[in-house]
C-alpha cells in the first residue's frame, strides 16, 4: 500500500522565521544521528524561473514571486508547522495568567511540530545568512484536539525563539540560530514570516518543484524505513526484552526482576562495549563514541548479541534500549550474569 499523503498544505517558508514549540531537545535524532552533523548534509536548489507574465494568480496561496534567494533540501522529511498563539510561560514552565485567572497568550507565529528537524534547518540556513533561504513545509491549520501528540509538548518558555540542547541538568545549552551565523554578520532582532496562514505563503508545487519531489520521496522513504524497523525489531524485542513493571525514562535508576536474570537501567558507559560476531567471536571492548558511529552506519542488527560491561550477560541489541531512548546515548538496560 502506498504511503498516505501527509496532512497539511505544502508551502515555502524561511526556517529562521519558524519557532520551537518545545523548551528543549536532544542533540541527536532517534536513529542516533547528531543534529549538527545532519545540518551539513543540506543542499541548495534555485526557485523555479517563471517569467512575470506567467506568474500564477492562486486563490489559496500568495501571488507574485517568492522573496527568497535559494531553496534548502534537507536529508529528512519536511517539517510540519502550525500557526499558533502560545501560552506565555515563566522560566519554570508555569503558564502565566491575568488578574481574572485566564491564560495570557503570546503573539501568533509559525511553530514547528518537528523541533529537532527545525534545529538542523535553522543551522543550515544561519550559515548562509544573509542569504534568504526557504524550505518546503506542511502547514497544519486545524488543531484536532489532542490527536497531534506534539501539541501536548507545546511548553516553550521563550515563545520558541530559543531552545535548550541536551537532556540532563548541567548538560544544557541555550541555542538560537544567530549563534551559527557567519563571523562578523549582523544579526536581526527577528526574522518575520511573510504571513501567518497558508494563504499568505507561496505554493511549493509551483515555485520549488524539485524540492517538492525530494520532500515527497524522503517522506515515503522515511515511512518505509519506520515500518521495516518496526517489523524487524518487534519480534526480537518481544522475545528478549523484559516486561518492565515501571515506566523507563531518563533519570530513572530502578531495578527490575525477571525469573531467570536480574536486569536494571544504567547510564551508558563510555567504554567496555562488546559484541559477538556471526562466528561467535567476542569483539571489543570499544568506546561509546565508536559504537554510536557504527550504529549510525547500520552495522548492528536487532538480534546481534551485545553488552556494555564484561560482568553483564550478552543480550540481543534490540533488548538493550529503554523505550524512546536512542541507542548509545543516555541509558542502557543491563542484564547481570
Amino acid at each position: 500500500m502506498p504511503p498516505q499523503e501527509p496532512e497539511g498544505k505544502w508551502r515555502l517558508l524561511n526556517p529562521l522565521s519558524v519557532r520551537f514549540s518545545q523548551p528543549r531537545i536532544a542533540r541527536h535524532f532517534r536513529d542516533g544521528h547528531l543534529l549538527h552533523e545532519t545540518a551539513k548534509q543540506f543542499s541548495e536548489v534555485p526557485l523555479e524561473d517563471i517569467p512575470a507574465a506567467q506568474w500564477p494568480t492562486p486563490n489559496d496561496s500568495a501571488s507574485g514571486a517568492p522573496p527568497y534567494d535559494t531553496v534548502l533540501l534537507p536529508p529528512f522529511p519536511a517539517i510540519r508547522v502550525i500557526s499558533w498563539r502560545p501560552k506565555l510561560r515563566r522560566p519554570d514552565g508555569e503558564a502565566e495568567k491575568d488578574v481574572y485567572g485566564d491564560h495570557i497568550l503570546g503573539k501568533r507565529a509559525w511553530f514547528a511540530l518537528d523541533n529537532r528537524r527545525l534545529h538542523s534547518m535553522q543551522q543550515a540556513a544561519a550559515k548562509l545568512w544573509p542569504k534568504r533561504c526557504c524550505v518546503v513545509v506542511q502547514c497544519i491549520e486545524e488543531v484536532p484536539g489532542t490527536t497531534i501528540k506534539e501539541l501536548r509538548k507545546f511548553r516553550t518558555t521563550t515563545e520558541g525563539r530559543t531552545v535548550q540542547l541536551g537532556a540532563r541538568a548541567g548538560d544544557m545549552l541555550e541555542w538560537t540560530w544567530s549563534d551559527d551565523m557567519p563571523a562578523g554578520a549582523s544579526s536581526p532582532d527577528e526574522v518575520e514570516p511573510e504571513g501567518f496562514f497558508s494563504e499568505d505563503l507561496w505554493d511549493s508545487h509551483t515555485w520549488a518543484s524539485q524540492a517538492m519531489h525530494v520532500a515527497r520521496r524522503t517522506a515515503a522513504e522515511h515511512a518505509e524505513e519506520e515500518a521495516a524497523l518496526e517489523a524487524v525489531a518487534a519480534p526480537a524485542a518481544a522475545s528478549t526484552r523484559p516486561t518492565l513493571g515501571l515506566p523507563m525514562h531518563a533519570g530513572y535508576a530502578g531495578h527490575y526482576q525477571r525469573p531467570d536474570r536480574q536486569f536494571f537501567l544504567s547510564p551508558c558507559p563510555s567504554i567496555g562495549w562488546q559484541y559477538m560476531d556471526p562466528a561467535g567471536k567476542i569483539q571489543g571492548p570499544f568506546g561509546l563514541e565508536k559504537m554510536r558511529l557504527w550504529h549510525q552506519h547500520g552495522f548492528f542488527s536487532p538480534t546481534l548479541s551485545m553488552r556494555c560491561d564484561q560482568a553483564d550477560h550478552f543480550t540481543a541489541f534490540a533488548a538493550l534500549w529503554p523505550p524512546g531512548i536512542p541507542p548509545f546515548t543516555f541509558q542502557v538496560v543491563r542484564y547481570k550474569m
